[in-house]
């Protein structure tokens, strides 16, 4: 029952995680499609409005040439001026007419020849350069027209007549469907010259005059959200392009990538979901078989003899753990410790591994009552306090009791060193194994309440050798005298190594040249 209501609980947590996990990500890919999703719209926006520059500007450019050219016209109006004129006109859609003005505001002159009777217009403004007028509705056609025109050196202007029907043509919004409005406005006042769509500008932001392109995205005047993008264009500056978008259709993608996103979406939730339902349902499975092999009394303790190799007496054992698995056998730590390390099983096995040993080594405690036992440890047991527990309880029966712990479990908590200064205060002596191997440094040999080196057995293997292993050997050893702290070497399986090592005072060895890790009986026998 307390299972099922773990497992129950772990796959509503799992459902949260997952949902947070997936939100998050999805997040920022949500953010960041649309963003990117919002410059593309916007870079189309201004496409457009480049685009609408481009079609009406190259025409008037085309004008503003011939427009350019006709200083040399005689004002006269000559044949040869009309037949110019005229050619122009009809190779030009966009022109309707061109005609001749005086300085006092007379049109003498069209494409369709001299007028009889001179048509009073306005005089030319004395200002050089191209500029318009209009819409308009020409006097002399009487139809809408924007007025292109150049006053001249001798104050004759020559203007161009553009129908407002191709420039709004060129402006329709058939053209540019996604935009709420196209228009050419003055660029002094923001009026506007020609106009498609519903004109609206930005609240509280002046725009005009203007001088140079600008965009915008804000709250416009007809209380809507809106990007704008304004570009003067080149050739008449007192002109601008204006284009507007509401800004609701920026940032939205596609509905079909938004599905395709939600779907990913669930998927991707639903999948996390299995794989951590999975990985704590095997979590759960490694801790729950590992428990029932304790129950069950599967796992059982061997004991590796620490050998003086001075007079060839056990002195004392180091405590280690197998599992009679029933279907795969005898397995050694490698197998289940990582995995027990993992799951948090460690705390129970290391529990059950001190009670097996203080029943079994009891008998010969009462032979031997300084008999030296030595337990593995890490530090994750070391912060458990059930595990402190029962280390005093098997101190008030091994009198001479050792922990060893690696490098790493020694450094990686600096609470550690308040427990093991505890522990050794009641009379446990600490100890390091494979010493050498990890990231040891004087400082913490010094600051840590450490007893004991256990040398590695890598370097007891290359005595005899000439390899990079041998010189460390003998420094660990003139260290460890230095520091006056004992020494243990692992891994002796030759009478070589055991010479060497005896002759350089390490008289206590650990190794398969005296004794492979022994059960109980053996044990017993051999003592």
């Amino acid at each position: 029952m307390r299972q099922r209501k773990h497992s129950w609980t772990n796959s509503i947590k799992n459902f949260f995680v997952s949902w947070l996990i997936c939100s998050f990500i999805f997040g920022l890919l949500f953010t960041f499609i649309f963003i990117q999703h919002k410059e593309s719209e916007k870079a189309a926006v201004r496409s457009m409005a480049e685009r609408v520059l481009f079609d009406l500007e190259s025409q008037l450019d085309i004008v503003d040439e011939f427009l350019r050219q006709s200083g040399s016209f005689d004002t006269q109006c000559s044949d040869d001026t009309i037949r110019h004129i005229r050619q122009f006109v009809f190779k030009t859609p966009a022109v309707s007419e061109i005609g001749i003005v005086t300085p006092r505001g007379d049109l003498v002159c069209n494409s369709f020849g001299v007028l009889a009777k001179p048509m009073y217009l306005s005089e030319p403004i004395k200002k050089r350069g191209l500029r318009y007028h209009g819409p308009i509705i020409s006097e002399f056609l009487q139809v809408p027209a924007f007025v292109l025109s150049r006053t001249r050196h001798d104050g004759y202007e020559v203007n161009a007549l553009l129908p407002t029907d191709w420039i709004n043509d060129t402006l329709h919004l058939r053209k540019y469907k996604a935009l709420d409005f196209v228009a050419v406005v003055d660029t002094d006042t923001g009026v506007p010259v020609f106009l498609q769509g519903r004109y609206s500008l930005p609240l509280n932001r002046k725009i005009f005059p203007l001088r140079r392109s600008i965009e915008m995205e804000g709250l416009f005047d007809d209380q809507s959200h809106k990007y704008l993008y304004i570009k003067p264009f080149n050739s008449v500056p007192r002109l601008a392009v204006v284009v507007s978008k509401p800004a609701r259709y920026l940032g939205m993608p596609n509905p079909l990538w938004l599905l395709v996103l939600c779907l990913l979406y669930m998927a991707s939730w639903a999948g996390l979901v299995v794989l951590l339902n999975y990985y704590d349902k095997r979590l759960l499975s490694s801790r729950t078989l590992l428990l029932d092999a304790i129950n069950r009394a599967e796992l059982f303790n061997v004991y590796q003899p620490l050998v003086n190799a001075q007079n060839q007496q056990v002195e004392g054992v180091e405590v280690l753990i197998r599992w009679m698995h029933p279907l795969e056998g005898e397995l050694g730590p490698a197998y289940f410790v990582p995995e027990a390390e993992r799951d948090g099983t460690i705390l129970e096995l290391s529990l059950y591994q001190i009670d097996l040993a203080l029943r079994n080594l009891k008998p010969i405690l009462v032979e031997n009552s300084h008999f030296k036992v030595s337990f593995n440890v890490n530090g994750f047991l070391l912060m458990c306090p059930s595990y402190i527990k029962k280390l005093c309880e098997a101190k008030a029966v091994f009198n001479n009791l050792t922990i060893e712990l690696t490098e790493r479990d020694v450094l990686s908590e600096a609470k550690i060193k308040l427990i093991l200064k505890e522990l050794v205060d009641m009379g446990i002596e600490i100890a390091i194994d494979d010493f050498g191997t990890g990231y040891s440094g004087l400082q913490y040999l010094q600051s840590f309440p450490i007893d004991l080196l256990k040398i590695d057995q890598s370097f007891v293997a290359s005595i005899g050798l000439d390899n990079l292993q041998s010189p460390v050997l003998n420094a660990v050893i003139e260290m460890a005298e230095k520091l006056d702290k004992k020494l243990i070497a692992e891994g002796v399986e030759t009478a070589q190594q055991a010479h060497y090592l005896l002759e350089r005072g390490v008289s206590v060895h650990q190794g398969w040249h005296y004794y492979k890790a022994l059960n109980i009986n053996d044990l017993k026998r051999v003592l």
